[in-house]
């Protein structure tokens, strides 16, 4: 089974978001931020470091509603929304309050 965070927008419409999406950009995120502060190789701890903070995320329900919540913006993962109800793409301003949950297909 497959991971997928579920946001229903203000007009009620629904749409799923893959996790791995929301965990690759957290991983991304800590990668770039992280691993250069490094004093030692950041070139070999930059893959082990995506990897782990990756797996992290798909495993903590809360820490990926926080992280799409806090971190993203709906203009990151419209291309992975997954439509459950409708349409519509002016969503920037309802995407930080939108219900959202972890859910698998």
């Amino acid at each position: 089974m497959r991971k997928y965070l579920r946001v229903q927008m203000s007009d009620g419409l629904m749409y799923d978001i893959p996790a791995e999406i929301i965990a690759e950009h957290r991983a991304s995120f800590f990668e770039s931020n992280s691993a250069d502060k490094l004093t030692y190789h950041a070139s070999s701890v930059q893959p082990r470091l995506h990897g782990a903070e990756k797996e992290f995320a798909l495993n903590n329900d809360n820490i990926m509603l926080d992280w799409a919540t806090n971190k993203i913006k709906w203009e990151d993962v419209k291309e992975h929304a997954i439509r459950v109800q409708s349409d519509s793409d002016s969503y920037d301003k309802d995407w930080e309050t939108a219900p959202k949950k972890i859910i698998e297909h």
